[in-house]
């Protein structure tokens, strides 16, 4: 599976608030380690690997879990000054069978519906939806709804069952640079770097290690442009209903054909 971290693709990622701005002449030193997974040295992991590893864990045996945030992606205009767009999102899951998403952008707003049998797209600016039948589990959804039509859910990767996995598969360095705040809270700031893209991620210092920033750049693209998400808000209670996955039709909708290599963008 193509997971959170590793999206060397640029894989939909979200979430932005406003983070504090803080100006600093000098950077911290690093912890740098080269992630070596064939090693067999188990008991002597590096700092950064191990953190992620642990947030990773934490997101994977939630039962159920809301967030909510938003992205900016990085384009570079014709005259190659770089330009950000943002989005907002809200994801509900329900493992090992429930999905709810919710894209919005000044210019679009399109959500989703996954219920373990069908995933479902209602596009709200439009007023058309569509349907295609899907296997039974989260992480088999998404590699149809990907691998069959083309569609790249964003954030999807907190959603599948073994994001650590596939994060660290491709990574040739980690670094830790200590602790540091996102929209308030303190977290962990780690660096990893890839044969194609870099990228920073931000976990919450404590009982709950919540995934709170991350940004990719895609180092080998012209500008190097980046994609910053930050996830303003977290909720773990089992709250959501099987009903809430379900879609129900607005009135006066249009139902069109799921055509294959549709994009969700």
């Amino acid at each position: 599976m193509k997971l959170l971290f590793s999206i060397a693709n640029g894989l939909l990622l979200m979430f932005a608030g406003c983070a504090t701005a803080q100006e600093q002449t000098n950077v911290p030193p690093a912890t740098s380690d080269t992630v070596a997974s064939t090693s067999t040295d188990n008991t002597l992991l590096p700092r950064a690997e191990t953190l992620l590893h642990s947030a990773c864990d934490f997101l994977a045996q939630a039962p159920a879990f809301s967030f909510k945030g938003e992205t900016w992606r990085e384009h570079l205009n014709d005259e190659g000054q770089k330009i950000q767009f943002s989005r907002s999102v809200e994801m509900d899951v329900k493992r090992p069978d429930g999905l709810r998403l919710e894209i919005s952008s000044p210019s679009s707003e399109r959500c989703f519906w996954y219920d373990g049998k069908t995933l479902t797209i209602l596009d709200r600016t439009h007023n058309w939806y569509s349907t295609a039948a899907m296997p039974p589990t989260l992480d088999d959804a998404i590699d149809s709804a990907r691998d069959d039509y083309g569609i790249d859910l964003p954030l999807i990767d907190f959603a599948v069952s073994d994001p650590y996995t596939n994060a660290i598969a491709k990574v040739e360095s980690a670094k830790y640079y200590g602790i540091g705040p996102v929209l308030g809270v303190p977290c962990y700031h780690l660096a990893f770097a890839q044969q194609n893209v870099d990228w920073q991620i931000w976990i919450e210092v404590g009982p709950q290690p919540l995934i709170r920033k991350f940004v990719i750049t895609h180092k080998n693209d012209p500008g190097q442009p980046e994609f910053t998400a930050f996830i303003t808000s977290w909720d773990l209670t089992d709250r959501i209903a099987d009903s809430d996955f379900v879609f129900t039709a607005p009135v006066s909708a249009s139902k069109i054909e799921m055509r294959k290599e549709q994009s969700a963008h």
